[in-house]
């Protein structure tokens, strides 16, 4: 029975997981960030995004990934989770850390099976000067890596690799966090979100290649700019699908006003690319 359920979504060409891009305001400036919402200043209620998401638990989507801007910004974030959970889904969140804390955990921890923390070096300097952090945020990921490993929760680790990190031997930190999954991103530029810094944080393939080649012992999870591009179903903080097709972004109508299913239909979606960069596992 689990083989045939496999296969029927390897076969199936339907989006099962979304990254919900739900709160667009974030308290770090990343300067590869290619979700700044520059030109979105307001996110939609609680109760639009509760309609949102039993609106995808309805057409079939799987694993929800809560994301931002930093999500644990959002006064209403826990709910968001619980009631994710009570509709059969995945849950996912993925953070800066920010409101990674005890009391966090212990509101959530029976409704979220991965919390994803981003990481993209072990050195203080190289975060400050990546635009995160303000000289204690490795510090600060090993302590949030614990309480999250604590509480019995599956840990991921975000890096994305720019020309400031893609020399750098991270093995240390990685076997020190040990996470579950490490997915390791190429930097991505799009259009009016990040391309002010294409010059000076940009990598060649090659590049990335020798990071990787330098980290296999952690089994990284790779995705190039050519995975990325099409095989995500992302949703924007105004509740509208979008897609970074040709390195810019395109968006639905709102799912509250046309469904699901029709402003999926206003988008391109890559199936195969979702597979083959690995978005299919073991979730739960």
């Amino acid at each position: 029975m689990f083989l045939y359920i496999v296969v029927k979504k390897i076969l199936d060409k339907n989006p099962i997981s979304v990254n919900l891009h739900f709160w667009p305001f974030c308290n770090m400036n990343c300067k590869y960030c290619f979700a700044h919402f520059r030109d979105i200043n307001t996110s939609l209620t609680k109760n639009e995004w509760f309609d949102i998401i039993e609106e995808l638990a309805n057409n079939n989507f799987e694993k929800i990934n809560f994301a931002g801007g930093e999500p644990t910004l959002c006064p209403f974030l826990d709910d968001l989770i619980i009631f994710a959970k009570e509709l059969g889904l995945t849950t996912s969140l993925i953070s800066n850390g920010t409101g990674i804390n005890q009391e966090f955990i212990n509101k959530i921890r029976d409704s979220i099976d991965w919390i994803g923390l981003s990481l993209d070096s072990s050195h203080e300097n190289t975060q400050y000067r990546l635009g995160r952090g303000n000289g204690h945020y490795v510090n600060g990921i090993l302590e949030k890596s614990r309480l999250v490993k604590n509480a019995g929760i599956n840990l991921k680790i975000n890096t994305v690799i720019t020309k400031l990190n893609y020399n750098e031997d991270m093995n240390g930190i990685l076997g020190k966090i040990n996470p579950k999954r490490w997915k390791a991103f190429q930097v991505l530029f799009i259009d009016n979100q990040n391309t002010e810094w294409r010059e000076r944080l940009s990598i060649t393939n090659s590049e990335f290649q020798f990071f990787l080649n330098q980290h296999k012992l952690m089994n990284p999870i790779p995705e190039t700019n050519e995975a990325m591009i099409n095989s995500y179903i992302m949703v924007n903080p105004e509740g509208r699908f979008f897609q970074n097709s040709e390195m810019r972004y395109t968006y639905s109508k709102p799912i509250l006003n046309v469904g699901v299913e029709n402003a999926l239909n206003e988008i391109y979606y890559n199936h195969q690319k979702f597979l083959k960069r690995g978005g299919l596992y073991c979730w739960s």
